[in-house]
């Protein structure tokens, strides 16, 4: 009975530590906003995440995904404190995952459409996330790792391109 709670307590454990942070994802200051964008963003929405399951492998999901872009946009001037002239839709396209290893290598496509005031662009960005053993000896916690670090990349090529 007790090696039944204590592999539960593993697996929940397990799922909880899986689950990319907006924290993880967020992206400090990489390039102040061009006047056309300074402080006139908004993100509207992000889908196509998922969230950790039980059954599959931890993910991204669409909340923690979208307040870290939204975090990452304050810091660096994009996001509006008012009216908003441009909107922006993230989806996560594809994310892969491995199934195992000690070094995890996750890689993330996520495309942005940023539309209004006569604007409508597409940025398909692709990014790679790396973690590795010393990063963290429990595989779950590396593979959040590396998702995290893929979509931070993701966001930071994101807020190059605008530019």
């Amino acid at each position: 009975m007790t090696i039944v709670k204590a592999m539960l307590a593993l697996a929940l454990a397990a799922m909880v530590a899986g689950c990319a942070t907006s924290q993880g994802m967020s992206v400090g200051a990489v390039a102040s906003a061009p006047p056309k964008y300074s402080h006139a963003v908004e993100v509207r929405s992000v889908t196509g995440g998922a969230m950790m399951n039980a059954l599959t492998m931890p993910g991204v999901s669409n909340e923690p995904l979208k307040a870290a872009l939204e975090d990452s946009l304050r810091a660096n001037g994009y996001l509006a404190s008012a009216t908003p002239k441009y909107f922006i839709d993230a989806e996560i396209k594809n994310l892969d995952q491995p199934l195992m290893g000690l070094d995890l290598n996750v890689s993330a496509v996520v495309t942005y459409k940023v539309s209004g005031a006569g604007m409508n662009a597409s940025y398909p960005i692709r990014s790679e996330g790396k973690a590795t053993f010393g990063d963290s000896p429990v595989a779950a916690d590396r593979l959040r790792i590396a998702n995290e670090r893929a979509m931070q990349d993701n966001i930071r090529q994101f807020l190059r391109a605008l530019r």
